[in-house]
This record gives structure tokens, sequence and C-alpha cells, in this order.
């Protein structure tokens, strides 16, 4: 019994270095991204406040999944082993994670974000059939149907803001690469390889403060 309780542990723990690697709570309330789902979901009210709003969220998110993926796997792909290693390089900050770490927290996000979106609606669809409930409570499930369902869509709205995220860190992390490419025809002539290296690092840990800014 210890053992088959330890598989779980070893999944709470990998979701919870997830989470504190990407930022917590801090992060997620203050992302633009985030922000501009909650607008969406105000001028979506028509959508999410009837039944059936999950069949537009079941067609529509596995695209955004595989698009999120397929995103995933060319970060990890990208560059040469010498800019990844630079990425993945310990942060300045004591107990603040890597570059490279952040990045792949930041893509685990938004795949879980899609994965609970396109769920949530399995499970509101499941749900949607008729049941005789005592009258006090089929007076109030109107409204607990357009609470869950402005939750449910306003994941899906998220889920598509986090792909707009997605694509603008892929964006990002090629910028990143030019400058590295940029400072090694630069520095190509200098024989001091310690100095080349400096610089390189220079460069990649310039824009951590930048990719905390532009929010995740």
């Amino acid at each position: 019994m210890k053992e088959f309780f330890s598989l779980y542990s070893g999944v709470f723990g990998i979701f919870k270095k997830y989470w504190n690697i990407y930022g917590g709570w801090k992060d997620l309330l203050r992302s633009p991204y985030l922000h501009f789902a909650i607008v969406l979901s105000v001028f979506t009210y028509g959508f999410w406040s009837k039944p059936e709003w999950w069949d537009q969220v079941i067609s529509v998110t596995p695209n955004l999944l595989g698009f999120t993926l397929g995103g995933f796997a060319i970060f990890l792909g990208f560059g040469d082993e010498d800019f990844k290693a630079i990425l993945a390089d310990e942060s300045d900050s004591p107990g603040e994670p890597s570059l490279f770490a952040s990045l792949c927290a930041t893509f685990v996000h938004f795949i879980l974000i899609q994965i609970l979106a396109i769920t949530y609606a399995f499970v509101a669809k499941s749900t949607w059939f008729y049941y005789p409930w005592p009258e006090p409570v089929q007076e109030i499930i109107p409204i607990l149907n357009i609470i869950g369902g402005g939750i449910g869509y306003g994941m899906f709205l998220y889920a598509i803001t986090s792909m707009l995220a997605a694509t603008m860190h892929m964006f990002r992390i090629a910028l990143w690469y030019e400058k590295y490419q940029q400072a090694i025809s630069k520095e190509k002539s200098d024989s001091n390889v310690v100095h080349q290296q400096v610089v390189y690092e220079q460069i990649i840990h310039q824009n951590i403060l930048n990719h905390n800014k532009e929010g995740k």
C-alpha cells in the first residue's frame, strides 16, 4: 500500500515543481493572456450562457493542443547544444529556476490549460440530462448552469489566448537565438574563448527580465 501511494506522491511532486517554476498564483493572476481571456468571456456571454457551448470547445481544443505540443517540440529541438546549455545555466538569483526550465514550465502550463478545458467540456456534456431534482434545487439550476458555462468557456478562451502566448514564446526564443548567433559572428576573431562564453551568457541572461516582464 505504501508503494502504491508513493506513485501518487511522485505525480504530486512533479506538478508542484511545475507550478513553482511557472510562478504560482502570482504569475497566473498577472498574466496578460488570462486578462485577455476574461475580457473575451464578457463579450462571448451569448455562447456560454446557453446549453451545448461544450460542442464548440470539444471540436476546437484538440487542434489547439496539437499546435501547442508542436511548439513545445520545436522549442526542445531548437538551436545548437551551446545555446541550450546557456539557457539551462543556473540562474543568477539563488533558488530561481533556469531560463530553460522556466520556458518549459510555461509551455506545460499552456498544455494543461487546454487539457483542463476539453476535460471540463466533456464532463459538462455528460451531465446535461434531466433529473427530477426537488423544486428548490430546480430553481437554482439555471444559475448554476450559467456559472458552470462561464467557467468552462473561460478556460476554453484561455486555451485560445495561451496558443497566442505559445506563438510569442517561439518568436522570443528565435530573437534570443538571433542575438546569440550575432554574438558568435562578432567574437569569432577573439581568441579568448572564456571571454566569448561570458558574452554569450550575458546576452541570454539579459533577456530573462524581458521574459518575466512580457508575461506568461
